[in-house]
């Protein structure tokens, strides 16, 4: 449970300390006190998003911090443990929104991102708002709602089943349709495809070739003034009393010296080193000089071959690789073509065999739903009672999708069945979807029943009501108050309200107001005591106007706790 709260500069907030008790509490006062507020602070704690605009006029920065109890949450503690943060019996939250760069959340001081903050929130608190009754209009929420009923957890497994499973079908689905359409654009242009197979084949080109041909054909360019310069250099060192003769002497006479002077031996290994790599040098030029020999018709026919390469790649736009690697795609395809019946055959039976299992686990996860389902009926007839909807039916209808196309059909995430919420609250009125038949208070008191049957034995601890009390009156609100009255002896119960039956009935009374500071607009908070409960809720079955009968009527209210 959520045991204390600080706020500092967040709206017309500058400072608020609130410390929070068990069961049930209320908070009342003025529409603008900041009562919301202090419920979208709460949400900030739990990953909701966060923007700038809350930040206190004139201020750079907002602070939210929470403690929350959390002896006997596991599953969290098992999350906490999972992403190596500090597991205690508290959890301190705090979230630093700034006006100029990136805010900051940490959690029992470890640096969290929003996203893993909206996890953790989701084992800490529930937050139900007024217009949370409209998720009620949409058939998605109903799966989320059935599935949530499930503290087994063989929804969720079964669930597992059929997601992996429709990822399989649609994988192979795409694999089929891909290839279907493929082999007819291959068909389509089979004749060109065969006409450029055969072309380059003809080509028979081989890597590397067209910078050979270059290289050659530069070479016999400059042939003459190659075989020239070799020429000289093969005279000046290799002709009789030429460099290679003379240093082959003075290698000689180094060795005489090292046979008299030990100290020379080093010298004489390098005059050798010398000698050996001019003789080397000699023998290279000697080869480069006879690759310079070719025949009169070899220009010709390079120059034609490197014709031909230059025609290819300009007709295919492509460098020679690019060709050879393009000649490898299109064998490809024609292999496909040729073998197509059989290749298709083959992924039309994987795709047929992956439509049927995914049509038996959506049966399955259909099944575990059904079982649910018929206790959630039961159960939330008896809590609508209670809240004063005494004629009322309802039930849950479960309509099978179309999934006779295997090809064409799009299945859904949540299953192979549509899943709609049917209510009748009149007698003798046939059942009709939520969106027909419920009011506004009616739908309060339908997602107050369901809230009721979905919390027992849940983990989430701290359950906020935000104004799920508009639109309703009387014996309705006191109905309203009791069921979060009975809420809250197992969970804590926040609620905000404007009406005196449900005010009454809270274990613990906190006032929300507001007054100018020194020019500006600033909430306070105050815990009431007995006598100051008398008088507010005096003043919310007064309208403001707190007469001896009003605080007389409060007294007996009062006294139902």
């Amino acid at each position: 449970m959520l045991s204390h709260l600080s706020i500092q500069n967040m709206a017309i907030i500058e400072s608020l300390q609130l410390d929070l008790n068990k069961n049930m509490t209320v908070l009342t006062g003025e529409t603008g006190a900041g009562k919301s507020i202090i419920i979208d602070a709460i949400s900030l704690l739990i990953g909701d998003r966060a923007s700038t605009d809350l930040i206190r006029h004139h201020e750079e920065m907002a602070v939210i911090e929470g403690i929350f109890e959390i002896e006997q949450n596991k599953p969290l503690k098992a999350y906490l443990l999972e992403q190596n943060i500090p597991v205690e019996e508290q959890l301190l939250v705090k979230r630093t929104i700034k006006r100029v760069g990136n805010g900051q959340i940490r959690v029992n001081g470890e640096l969290l991102s929003a996203n893993q903050l909206k996890e953790i929130g989701q084992f800490l608190v529930d937050i139900h708002v007024q217009h949370d009754t409209h998720r009620l209009f949409h058939n998605e929420y109903n799966y989320q709602l059935i599935d949530n009923f499930d503290l087994t957890e063989q929804v969720s497994v079964t669930n597992d089943v059929y997601q992996q499973a429709l990822k399989e079908y649609n994988q192979a689905k795409q694999a089929y349709i891909n290839f279907k359409k493929n082999a007819e654009e291959i068909q389509k242009r089979l004749d060109l495809i065969l006409f450029q197979k055969n072309e380059i084949e003809k080509a028979n080109l081989k890597k590397g070739e067209l910078e050979e041909l270059e290289e050659r054909r530069h070479l016999i360019l400059n042939s003459d003034k190659l075989h020239k310069t070799y020429g000289q250099i093969l005279h000046g060192l290799n002709c009789d009393g030429g460099a290679v003769e003379r240093l082959y002497q003075a290698y000689n006479a180094t060795q005489t010296l090292a046979n008299i002077d030990e100290s020379l031996s080093s010298a004489v290994t390098q005059m050798g080193d010398i000698y050996y790599g001019l003789e080397e040098f000699v023998n290279l030029i000697s080869s480069k000089l006879d690759e310079l020999n070719y025949y009169p018709e070899e220009l010709e026919e390079i120059e034609s071959r490197l014709n031909e390469l230059q025609q290819l790649k300009r007709k295919y736009r492509l460098e020679v690789d690019e060709i050879m690697a393009y000649y490898d795609q299109i064998v490809t395809e024609l292999a496909q073509v040729e073998d197509s019946e059989h290749y298709e055959h083959s992924l039309y039976q994987v795709l047929e065999k992956a439509y049927h299992h995914l049509i038996e686990a959506g049966e399955a996860l259909n099944q575990k739903r059904l079982e649910i389902s018929n206790r959630i009926k039961t159960q939330l007839i008896a809590e609508l009672q209670d809240l004063q909807l005494f004629n009322a039916q309802f039930d849950i209808e479960f309509t099978r999708l179309k999934t006779d196309d295997m090809i064409n059909t799009i299945f859904s995430t949540h299953g192979i069945y549509e899943i709609q919420f049917l209510l009748s609250t009149n007698k003798g009125e046939p059942m009709k979807p939520l969106n027909k038949v419920a009011s506004g208070g009616e739908l309060s008191r339908i997602m107050l029943a369901l809230k009721t049957i979905l919390n027992r034995g849940q983990y989430i601890s701290t359950i906020i009501f935000d104004e799920i009390d508009t639109g309703v009156s009387g014996q309705v609100a006191s109905s309203i108050g009791s069921k979060m009255k009975e809420i809250a002896k197992q969970k804590q119960v926040l609620c905000i309200t404007h009406l005196p039956q449900v005010a009454s009935l809270a274990d613990h009374h906190i006032h929300v107001s507001k007054y100018e500071k020194e020019g500006r607009t600033v909430t306070a908070v105050k815990k009431l005591t007995t006598d100051e409960r008398i008088h507010e809720v005096a003043r919310m079955l007064s309208s403001d106007n707190v007469t001896e009968s009003a605080l007389l009527n409060a007294k007996q209210l009062l006294q139902q706790l």
